[in-house]
């Protein structure tokens, strides 16, 4: 008889699941770290007015301008007017002039436009139309490096500003336009100073294109008021003062962009020495130096014409969406506070906010004259600037 063995069968034990242990430390302390960075987010967002931001619809909103695209194209601007819900696209322009000479009405295309200034924006205004918004200002200076300015100041042609830190200068326009176009012996150069700056070229401010640029317009306007016994030009006498000024704007040539750019560049000691610019570019230059290395550039300085051009821009809107652009920069106190932190004047001449920050950032207040350089009237201007530049002409209503 054969035995069979028998395998029994595996037995299933089921056990009772084990008691749950907590790590509450190990649990408890990321989980903490995470909420309270996520509440510092959320609080962030909701101070800076960009937490609805992925629920907002956004409007954008098309714009052109020259120089003044700085302030729409700071980053800060940018996320301001985003919590608004509003994107500005820009396009450049080429200069505030080549707005006012558009022949084929393409400027109204555009929400709005802004001229750096207000004789061009007049221009704008009485050819296209448009809401006209007054942001802020900027006075036209002329940059220079420190020996050039010195140099100038030995002349008694400049003087340095009591209070100013050595950044500083007050300019003798009327002199400085006469050293500019003096005409008996040698042209005068730098070199031939009474403190000689080793440089060849002829005693001028380098300018952009007048014909272009809103800049170099009002430059030519402030040498012709110079030259025409501190008067502006009028329709008898407009082309006479401009046949005078001309060998001013000459001697080297006329730039096609700003001198507010080269200037600051590393090489811009050799390229743009004594350039026209506009007293928000060399501010928010220094502004931007005490921040990243705790000092301002001492190099590069000022120059103060003694008759003064207060460049105004005018935003000018020609839609809703540029309407409303207009009010947020005028109403909303960070893009307010923005404009001061690039340099921009505010309100009036008597607005103490930017020479309040300048105060705050460490840096001089500067001195600004009480005297106004008059610019020549629209049609008169634009003969003159015609016959320098040998530009195209621009319809000035009548």
């Amino acid at each position: 008889m054969v035995e069979r063995s028998t395998t029994e069968e595996p037995g299933l034990t089921i056990l009772d699941p084990p008691r749950p242990v907590f790590r509450r430390k190990r649990f408890v302390l990321p989980f903490a770290v995470s909420a309270g960075i996520a509440l510092v987010g959320a609080i962030a967002l909701f101070a800076a007015g960009t937490v609805t931001l992925p629920f907002q619809r956004i409007t954008v909103v098309t714009a052109m301008m020259a120089s003044k695209a700085v302030y729409f194209q700071d980053a800060e601007v940018r996320r301001i007017l985003m919590s608004h819900g509003v994107d500005v696209r820009v396009t450049d322009s080429g200069g505030s002039r080549e707005i006012a000479r558009d022949r084929q009405d393409r400027v109204r295309e555009f929400d709005f436009v802004m001229p750096s200034g207000q004789a061009a924006g007049e221009l704008i205004r009485d050819r296209f139309g448009g809401r006209v918004f007054y942001p802020f200002a900027s006075p036209l200076v002329l940059g220079a490096f420190r020996e050039y300015a010195q140099a100038l100041a030995a002349q008694g042609i400049a003087r340095e500003q009591p209070d100013g830190q050595g950044l500083y200068y007050t300019l003798d326009l009327t002199a400085f336009v006469r050293l500019s176009l003096a005409a008996d012996g040698p042209p005068m150069t730098w070199e031939r100073l009474r403190q000689p700056v080793p440089n060849r070229n002829r005693i001028v401010a380098q300018t952009p294109n007048p014909c272009d640029s809103y800049s170099g317009s009002a430059w030519l306007g402030l040498v012709a008021f110079a030259a025409n016994d501190s008067a502006a030009p009028t329709e008898q006498d407009a082309l006479a003062v401009a046949a005078t000024i001309k060998p001013v704007f000459e001697i080297e040539g006329l730039h096609g962009s700003g001198i507010g750019t080269t200037f600051f560049h590393p090489d811009g000691r050799t390229t743009a020495p004594v350039g026209v610019m506009y007293e928000h570019q060399y501010l928010a230059y220094q502004l931007s130096e005490v921040a990243k290395h705790g000092r301002a550039d001492r190099e590069r300085v000022l120059l103060y014409p003694d008759a003064h051009h207060r460049t105004e821009p005018w935003l000018i809107a020609f839609s809703p969406a540029g309407e409303r652009v207009g009010e947020l920069v005028r109403a909303d106190p960070r893009l307010r506070r923005r404009a001061l932190e690039l340099g921009f004047r505010l309100d009036n001449e008597e607005s103490t906010a930017l020479n309040d920050l300048l105060k705050d950032k460490g840096l001089p207040e500067p001195e600004l004259s009480r005297t106004e350089g008059f610019l020549p009237k629209p049609p008169e201007l634009e003969a003159m600037i015609r016959q320098v530049g040998r530009c195209p002409e621009i319809r000035v209503p009548l």
